[in-house]
């Protein structure tokens, strides 16, 4: 959730997140995944990401599912520059509650995804909420699989009352 915002270079700029300010318990909803071997890797340009993601190259593409509430002042931005990077930290002190789903399996049927949020701080109200659905786990730094896909049904926020 959140809007593109502009390309830096070849890099792109982003605004995560939402206005959001309950407390839902858990997110659910359906997806299906088809992996795919890796195949493409950051540009040999930038030498460090190249060399880090270089072992995983031909193994099995992973996608992800992340769900953060947290207390910022304005949407989180994301820089996939390397000049200037900046991404996502599951770790960042404003969240306030957290939960994640990794796969690098293939799912041809819809699959249940049940995520139950980890809340960190109670006696905090949420701001904005951020949710992304990646076929390639890596998508930040150019490493992916082509043909990994993704699709997602049914999704909800729960709430326990």
């Amino acid at each position: 959730m959140g809007e593109y915002v502009a390309t830096d270079g070849t890099n792109g700029i982003l605004s995560f997140g939402k206005p959001f300010n309950a407390r839902p318990t858990r997110l659910r909803g359906y997806y299906k995944y088809t992996t795919a071997p890796i195949t493409s890797l950051p540009p040999k340009s930038n030498p460090e990401d190249y060399e880090r993601f270089l072992p995983y190259l031909g193994k099995p593409d992973t996608c992800s599912v992340y769900i953060a509430l947290g207390d910022w002042s304005e949407p989180v931005e994301i820089r996939t520059n390397p000049k200037n990077r900046k991404l996502f930290d599951k770790d960042d002190p404003n969240i306030i509650a957290y939960a994640e789903f990794n796969s690098g399996e293939t799912t041809t049927e819809y699959t249940l995804l049940d995520l139950e949020l980890e809340y960190r701080a109670t006696n905090r109200i949420p701001t904005y909420m951020i949710i992304v659905y990646s076929a390639s786990k890596f998508g930040d730094f150019f490493t992916g699989g082509e043909g990994a896909t993704m699709f997602i049904d049914e999704f909800s926020l729960e709430y326990d009352y």
